[in-house]
């Protein structure tokens, strides 16, 4: 019985690190959740400078309001073009975010709670941000609407 508890401990101690998230993951899912916020902030307002100073150069976009996959910074700008001094919701809500992390790469989950006056609505948000020389950008965002 004691052989069977210090091997269960031993492994235990070992695996430890692989269950809990390093501070490395907790300092990079406040860098990205950080961003995003700043992004949607931007919204907030129409501007999308914020969402755009994180884009990466080669990042693919879907999203509903586009007929098929944008590709590049420059599609994703035209399309945000549109929006430009129309603020897209007047509060906001990032609800359960889950940031997962690899490496350079950050994946965060969450879905979005848009208030217009009395309406809300909610989407599906997919971010994948991937460290760079000049810090975090989106390389792949998928959005879809909520089917309630």
């Amino acid at each position: 019985m004691y052989r069977a508890i210090v091997i269960c401990t031993a492994a235990a101690a070992l695996l430890a690190p692989a269950w809990a998230g390093s501070s490395t993951d907790t300092d990079a899912a406040r860098e990205v959740l950080a961003l995003e916020r700043q992004a949607l902030d931007g919204w907030l307002a129409g501007n999308p400078d914020p969402q755009l100073a994180i884009t990466d150069p080669k990042i693919t976009y879907i999203h509903a309001v586009a007929a098929q996959r944008l590709e590049g910074v420059e599609a994703v700008q035209a399309l945000y073009e549109r929006y430009r001094g129309r603020p897209l919701f007047d509060s906001y809500e990032i609800v359960e975010p889950i940031v997962q992390t690899s490496g350079d790469t950050a994946i965060l989950t969450y879905e979005l709670a848009q208030h217009i006056g009395a309406a809300v609505s909610y989407w599906h948000g997919t971010q994948v941000y991937q460290r760079k020389v000049d810090g975090w950008r989106v390389i792949h965002t998928h959005w879809s609407a909520v089917q309630r």
